[in-house]
């Protein structure tokens, strides 16, 4: 696994990010006040680059939770989430990334840095997405004016436009940069090991990926089909294009290791997160055997389950009238300690027994059925990674355009394949040394065997349900990147109730989000924009094929 990040500047770079959240806004100079030959162009595309894994990290974050993936805190839907729990990403987004990105793109185009704003206008376009994705309309052509306090909404799919004309845009910039011969950007967090000719080619491809994702969203079968036609020569299709960012081992002065690691390998206090139930149950029993992949995903403090009340609460009751005889509920034994769906339990003392985070990708223990708290230094030691937009996230992408634009099951059997292949390769590349060291790291056969589960199932599907396979494996697949499954579920509608998602303990939850509450300080200071209905929650983004559907209400 190469490590593409250079210790010494990710390190400074997030050590002075967590500087300006401590000084504020107020405290600092602002770069519109400074000549451009003041600022530091390498400076700028290296905040934007963190500043859009921000971005991402918090989509996958709410997404996971609304997919089952990751652990839903709460008693039903709306009490889950308040406006206040999007700041981040609209902070990251509006007043970070977009500012940067406007401050850098005038004085690139004036020194010459046009690779610079290549990447930069590319950054903007994804995180354009990822904000409709998960909140619809919003503001944009006014949002970044100083002098308008009150901007208006934008209709999501204007901002999808925009966000493909970006893309375009900056591959454009690029492609004009190598001909000019720009400089090169000094630090890239994302292909910055790569030779300069594939640094600059693996970009273009992820502006491509980015918008055979937004094409398939809206069901653009002329873009998305045009595309995959010439995926080899166009989208991420090797795995040493993956558009991840990566993390290192630095501890203090910042801490940049992968925030999960950071959150849950700690000293004598065990794990701060709780896996999720319904994930790991679909992982432990979709098939005949475990998942692969599981022990990879997840790591086991105890191998056992507990049978004190005060250590895991849910032992001492059954499960809810309304859970069907095969729900997942409370225990899923050996160990695979985790918690159900949407529910507001206190926390017992159980940091150090509950299952964590695995070796991928953040970076932990492979788990070997030896048990042990996790702690500090452990496995990877943290030097993981996000899984942003992957190689095999293509294929399965292009296996959903084969058989619901280009009506070819073979052709999307064959990318499916791909896909699963692909998956298993980058979980056990990234593995590779800690699994080693047991008898349970991922084999030919282990994978040879799952594809011919899938292949039986494919067989016998409808293409209704043929979809549901692709989708299905996408999403065991996918960890941990909830944003990309929260768009899948939306846009086809699977997984659902039929693969076993585990219902929420209460009978009546509420709402299941197609798109999320706009943020608390967007609302509370804009007098052009109210907050969301409950009606409104269940519209989705503009590309929703499912509006007001209460299909996830459960």
């Amino acid at each position: 696994m190469k490590f593409r990040n250079s210790l010494f500047v990710l390190a400074s770079l997030l050590l002075f990010t967590v500087q300006c959240e401590i000084i504020g806004d107020d405290k600092l100079e602002s770069p519109n006040s400074l000549p451009p030959s003041a600022v530091d162009p390498d400076f700028l595309l290296n905040q934007i680059q963190i500043e859009a894994r921000s971005v991402y990290r918090a989509a996958a974050s709410i997404g996971g939770e609304m997919t089952r993936m990751t652990y839903m805190f709460g008693d039903t839907y709306a009490n889950a989430f308040s406006p206040n729990s999007f700041n981040g990403i609209y902070g990251n987004a509006y007043n970070d990334q977009f500012k940067d990105t406007d401050n850098l793109l005038p004085i690139a185009e004036e020194r010459g840095f046009t690779i610079h704003a290549g990447m930069a206008k590319i950054l903007k376009g994804y995180s354009l997405l990822v904000l409709v994705d998960m909140f619809g309309d919003m503001p944009y052509s006014e949002a970044l004016d100083a002098t308008n306090f009150n901007p208006s909404l934008d209709s999501g799919e204007s901002i999808y436009a925009e966000a493909i004309a970006l893309l375009d845009a900056g591959i454009a910039d690029i492609d004009a940069g190598i001909d000019a011969g720009a400089p090169i950007p000094d630090n890239d967090f994302y292909y910055g090991d790569e030779s300069t000719a594939n640094q600059l080619a693996y970009w273009k491809r992820a502006a491509n990926t980015f918008k055979l994702k937004a094409y398939l969203n809206t069901g653009n079968n002329a873009g998305a089909t045009a595309l995959v036609a010439d995926a080899a020569n166009s989208l991420i299709i090797d795995e040493d294009q993956d558009f991840d960012f990566k993390y290192t081992l630095n501890e203090v002065d910042p801490d940049s290791r992968h925030p999960e690691y950071s959150g849950n390998y700690v000293d004598n206090t065990g794990a701060g997160d709780y896996m999720a139930v319904s994930f790991m149950n679909m992982l432990l029993n979709d098939k005949d055997d475990m998942d692969p992949r599981m022990r990879y995903y997840f790591y086991r403090q105890t191998t056992s389950d507990t049978d004190d009340i005060n250590e895991n609460t849910c032992i001492a009751s059954f499960p809810p009238p309304h859970f069907d005889a095969d729900d997942p509920y409370c225990l899923l034994g050996d160990g695979w300690w985790g918690r159900d769906h949407l529910i507001d339990d206190g926390i017992p003392p159980d940091g150090e027994l509950r299952t964590t985070w695995g070796v991928y990708p953040v970076g932990g223990l492979f788990d070997g059925s030896t048990g042990g708290s996790a702690d500090r230094g452990d496995g990877l030691g943290g030097a993981g990674f996000e899984p942003i937009m992957l190689s095999f996230y293509t294929q399965f992408m292009i296996a959903e355009v084969e058989l619901t634009m280009n009506n070819d099951p073979v052709a999307a059997k064959t990318a499916l394949d791909a896909a699963m292949q692909g998956s298993f390769d980058k979980v056990a590349d990234f593995g590779e040394d800690l699994a080693d060291a047991t008898p349970f790291a991922i084999t030919a056969d282990d994978v040879t065997d799952y594809i011919a589960a899938v292949t039986t199932r494919w067989d016998a599907a409808n293409n209704s349900n043929k979809l549901r396979q692709i989708i299905r494996e996408y999403y065991f697949a996918v960890f941990p990147n909830g944003y990309e499954a929260y768009n899948a579920m939306r846009r086809t509608g699977f997984p659902d109730r039929d693969d076993n998602l585990q219902p929420a303990r209460s009978p009546n939850p509420g709402n299941w989000y197609r798109s999320v509450l706009y943020p608390a300080n967007m609302t509370e200071r804009n007098d052009n924009v109210d907050q969301k209905s409950n009606n409104d929650i269940l519209q989705g983004p503009f590309w929703d094929p499912d509006k007001g559907s209460t299909k996830f209400n459960f």
